[in-house]
């Protein structure tokens, strides 16, 4: 980066206008059911803002024309880089004026106003049959025998978890944040239950000629909004104090809209630690794996993507792990809507991961947090 470079992250939210569909591994064409994903995916995010670049700069027509048919213009690269993620493996990561994003989160709003950001709450805390949050501690036991994902261990891990303790299935603003991360007793808020905060509309389409099922034939769909106080929101790092308008965009495959609003004085939502650690600390997971002493444990705020090298690393290395399920989405092509990409599994946000000691990894791996995956909290576990 040149000395005169400047790089400063900005507040993006995008509110529906109505409800959303994004694509995942359940809209593909795999029978008849298809639901929407909740948050849109980071490669969704990053597409929408290049191409809004390059409209607002009048460079192309947002609603009709891929940015790719545009990649021969050195205007063009200039702007939104030459990077097509083909693949998340990709070493190239250039975005033009973007220098990354960071992962989706839920933005509260009071009177339109920024009040809060939402994160999913970790997968440790559960609800307990009082209705209350609780922490679940984790000892590790040695002088025992015990199988983890099969793999034989010479210890075994106790939990305090309950039997009658459920999934808390919310999200956290910043009082509930101060309390996990300084071990204090967790407040409950009844405003960021999952059901609070989308809406879910089901409806019955007809099977089209690009998808698996026979044509004519009849699926249900299940599609989201936001309630009215909330918005998606990610934090985007532009270089040279370059300058968007707000304005109306496009997310996903069946071009949902969205009202975007850019910020570059959000100091409110810098009082959240986890926003905090976002803008002003290194979230990067593969960074942290390097220093833990088997001390911390760390906590995803974006779906995890693990390559086979790092996977094999990673697996090794874990005392333990919270993880509920695997995710799994596609990408569709824009040009004739019927290739799709192989499967990418990720872990998903809200998983917990306990580090046995400092990981040795020697991997260049770019792409997935430039783009708002793989970011993680390292929090000391005492």
């Amino acid at each position: 980066m040149e000395d005169s470079e400047r790089i400063t992250p900005y507040l993006f939210t995008f509110k529906p206008i109505n409800r959303f569909f994004f694509g995942s591994s359940y809209s593909l064409g795999e029978g008849f059911f298809a639901e929407s994903l909740k948050f849109p995916q980071p490669t969704t995010v990053l597409g929408c803002i290049r191409n809004t670049i390059l409209a607002q700069k009048n460079l192309m027509n947002i609603t009709t024309i891929a940015r790719e048919d545009f990649l021969g213009t050195n205007k063009v690269q200039e702007l939104t880089g030459t990077s097509k993620i083909e693949k998340l493996s990709d070493q190239g990561h250039d975005f033009g004026v973007i220098d990354r994003i960071s992962p989706v989160f839920l933005v509260k709003h009071s009177n339109n106003k920024l009040e809060d950001a939402l994160f999913r709450v970790p997968d440790n805390v559960v609800l307990d049959e009082c209705s209350s949050l609780t922490c679940c501690e984790y000892e590790k036991k040695d002088n025992a025998k015990s199988s983890y994902s099969g793999r034989e261990k010479e210890y075994a891990i106790l939990s305090s978890k309950k039997p009658k303790s459920f999934k808390a299935n919310r999200y956290g603003d910043k009082s509930f944040w101060h309390a996990y991360l300084n071990k204090k007793l967790i407040p409950y808020n009844s405003t960021y239950r999952e059901e609070n905060i989308f809406t879910v509309y089901e409806n019955v389409g007809i099977e089209r000629e690009d998808r698996k099922a026979k044509r004519g034939s009849f699926y249900l769909k299940i599609e989201y909004s936001l309630k009215e106080d909330f918005s998606f929101g990610v934090i985007v790092w532009l270089k040279n104090d370059f300058h968007l308008e707000d304005c109306v965009v496009i997310l996903g495959g069946e071009q949902s809209t969205f009202l975007l609003k850019i910020y570059k004085d959000y100091e409110n939502l810098l009082s959240n630690p986890v926003i905090h650690r976002v803008v002003k600390e290194n979230c990067n997971l593969i960074d942290n794996l390097k220093s833990c002493t088997g001390k911390e444990k760390l906590v995803a705020l974006s779906p995890i993507i693990l390559d086979g090298g790092l996977c094999s690393i990673f697996k090794q290395s874990m005392e333990h792990c919270v993880i509920f399920g695997i995710q799994s989405t596609r990408t569709v092509s824009r040009a004739n809507g019927k290739n799709k990409s192989e499967a990418v599994r990720m872990i998903p946000a809200g998983s917990v991961f306990y580090p046995s000691s400092q990981i040795n990894i020697n991997l260049n791996w770019p792409i997935p947090y430039s783009i708002g995956y793989n970011y993680i909290l390292k929090i000391d576990r005492r």
